[in-house]
């Protein structure tokens, strides 16, 4: 008698609709993860970042006078949060991630994939299929200042709003997440709000926009 092994199913993937999404709003979609930049702020990493904009604030590069204004010492610029609180976008080990002369490329391969893969996995965004979407705006509140030798963290990924509409490039939702920038005290440096419209292109959905905010 032959007996049939029975073939494990492979979990299907969740389709999820707008109402989903509009119902997530004031939920953290980061899964309690805090990323830690890979360097401390030092004058090396101000400078760099005041050099090609010719930022001439003294309060940048001069701890004296950085003192007279109520400081402690030389300051990074407030305009800098956002890049000396990231990731690298490459790492030894990842492998190529420019690996198209595709204008419009973005990261892949396989250090894309190592990048996607390193530590927890947050949950996943109950939103439907799309297939394009681009930045619409960003929002920062500067809540405390940084200075040489801090090292910052991103948390947080609360969604605060969304509006679910057509437009001329097609139909999707206009989405805002909430994040917080801390540094190595645990102290709230400052908010960030990042808006984008992820779509499916030329879709088309009911004339009357949806919108829900947190």
């Amino acid at each position: 008698m032959t007996q049939q092994r029975r073939q494990p199913q492979q979990a299907q993937e969740k389709e999820y609709t707008w109402d989903d999404l509009l119902n997530a709003v004031g939920q953290d979609f980061s899964g309690g993860v805090v990323t830690e930049a890979d360097e401390a702020v030092d004058r090396s990493s101000i400078r760099r970042y005041c050099e090609p904009l010719e930022i001439d604030c003294p309060l940048y590069y001069d701890d004296e006078v950085a003192k007279q204004h109520g400081y402690k010492g030389v300051i990074a610029p407030w305009s800098s949060f956002g890049a000396v609180s990231g990731n690298a976008l490459w790492k030894p080990g990842y492998g190529e991630i420019w690996n198209s002369t595709d204008p419009d490329h973005t990261i892949s391969g396989p250090g894309a994939r190592s990048r996607r893969n390193e530590g927890p996995q947050p949950p996943p965004i109950p939103q439907p299929k799309t297939n394009a979407g681009f930045a619409t705006d960003i929002e920062i509140e500067y809540l405390r200042p940084v200075y040489v030798g801090d090292r910052l963290s991103r948390r947080g990924r609360k969604l605060v709003s969304v509006i679910v509409r057509e437009t001329r490039v097609g139909y999707g939702s206009f989405t805002v997440y909430e994040s917080e920038v801390i540094n190595q005290r645990g102290e709230l440096v400052s908010k960030m709000r990042n808006g984008g419209y992820q779509y499916i292109v030329g879709g088309k959905g009911p004339t009357k926009q949806r919108s829900i905010y947190g």
